[in-house]
């Protein structure tokens, strides 16, 4: 499996914290039937334990930096596909060695699948201003 279905795997756990806040993402991927995990190798599982464990650990941030660059949206009023990605997205620029680069276009990627162009093109500019205010603040 490649870090791109790894990546899905943590989106579509990612996607269920407003309905299971307390979400255990290893019990999560346990819960999945046999047939949705098809190859997940020890190191992909453990990127999608990681990551969805550091999302949820730093949701308060994360979510504070998708307010301050998404001009107005507050968290509540946002499509669960475009919030999702966007946790996902924001921990990875934020907190991990991921390229923005690929952050940004594997989320924009998820967006456009499960939601439809325009999430693509809203989770873009989000992303794009949050890759631009950490460039400025290290440079």
């Amino acid at each position: 499996m490649s870090r791109k279905t790894a990546r899905r795997y943590a989106f579509e756990l990612i996607f269920q914290f407003p309905f299971q806040p307390d979400l255990d993402a290893a019990f999560a991927l346990d819960a999945y039937p046999e047939g949705n995990l098809p190859g997940i190798s020890g190191d992909e599982r453990q990127f999608v334990t990681d990551t969805v464990s550091g999302v949820g650990g730093r949701l308060a941030s994360i979510d504070d930096c998708i307010s301050i660059n998404s001009e107005g949206w507050e968290i509540g009023r946002l499509n669960s596909v475009d919030l999702a990605a966007l946790r996902l997205a924001v921990y990875e620029m934020l907190f991990t060695e991921t390229p923005a680069g690929v952050s940004i276009n594997e989320a924009v990627d998820l967006a456009k699948l499960y939601s439809g162009e325009e999430s693509g093109r809203f989770v873009n500019g989000v992303l794009t201003k949050v890759y631009k205010e950490r460039e400025a603040r290290h440079a």
